[in-house]
């Protein structure tokens, strides 16, 4: 014996490489940290066309720390863009200096680690919980019949969001083909602002697994909104009278019936127990029998 109870040290490897020289592919097995000495470094996406640079690195920059410590895939290739000088830590490097250091600092470097990737995890996470739910409330918010650019439309949505391009991509064409919005070309027109609103809580309700109201009405009940629909100025009434105005249009509710429509808001809160009609909610119930294929997409 030596005397010496520490394992041998496997050092670093320093290269020098040409400008163009591919340092590390997305594609190779190996994990390994590469630090840049001298010259510079582009991180390259080449599953895009035409490529895309993603970011440079510059000297003391260092790329593959969550690769190595967490097995996390690199996903871009390492190209020199300049003869450049680096360090590679590979994993056997890497173990050999992890089994030299106090616990201590082993603990603190993969909680650091951990937390590194939780925040890496949360960057790619959509905000959405529902992204088509999102994205029908967010062009419901864009101006009716003006056209806009799709592409800047994907970006702001997506920016928002951090949800996937082509996933909104393929959201817009479900809107698309219910008819709330138009796709021509480059643009995208918000043709129906009202229904996306509906559509979303129509959506909000399939999600929690609740009956939506607007498509849960019984026939005299769909009898008694439109005849509300059509009053020009209706005078507050109690429940009675409202009841026995339905009866003189042959509409045939029953004290259940008035009950539930009290429930569904078909009425603003009554002053001295008299109710008039809430124009805007019967709007809303009006435009959900209308366009239920639209809703349900079978269409």
């Amino acid at each position: 014996m030596n005397g010496n109870s520490l394992q041998q040290v496997i050092p670093p490897t320093h290269i020098s490489v040409k400008a163009g020289f591919v340092v590390y592919s997305h594609n190779d097995q190996e994990r390994k940290i590469i630090i840049l000495d001298k010259g510079e470094l582009a991180a390259v996406d080449s599953t895009q066309s035409p490529r895309k640079v993603m970011f440079t690195m510059q000297p003391g920059d260092l790329v593959g720390v969550a690769a190595l410590l967490e097995r996390e895939p690199f996903r871009y290739d390492l190209e020199a863009t300049v003869d450049s000088e680096i360090t590679v830590v590979g994993e056997d490097c890497m173990e050999s200096e992890l089994k030299n250091i106090p616990l201590w600092l082993l603990a603190v470097i993969r909680e650091l680690s951990a937390r590194n990737r939780q925040r890496k995890e949360n960057s790619r996470n959509s905000r959405a919980k529902n992204a088509l739910i999102s994205l029908a409330e967010f062009c419901r918010h864009q101006k009716k019949d003006e056209p806009y650019p799709l592409e800047g439309l994907i970006q702001e949505f997506c920016w928002q969001t951090k949800a996937s391009a082509p996933s909104v991509k393929e959201d817009l064409k479900a809107l698309c083909r219910r008819k709330f919005v138009d796709i021509s070309g480059p643009t995208v027109t918000v043709t129906q602002p009202e229904l996306l609103e509906l559509f979303a809580d129509y959506l909000e309700a399939q999600e929690q697994d609740k009956p939506w109201p607007p498509l849960q009405l019984t026939l005299n009940q769909k009898k008694a909104l439109i005849r509300l629909s059509i009053i020009e100025k209706a005078t507050p009434q109690d429940p009675p009278a409202w009841l026995t105005f339905f009866q003189k249009n042959n509409i045939a509710l029953t004290a259940a019936d008035w009950i539930k429509m009290q429930g569904l808001g078909w009425f603003e809160k009554p002053k001295e127990n008299l109710f008039a009609p809430d124009l805007k909610k019967i709007q809303y119930f009006l435009l959900a029998l209308r366009y239920e294929i639209n809703l349900r997409g079978t269409i």
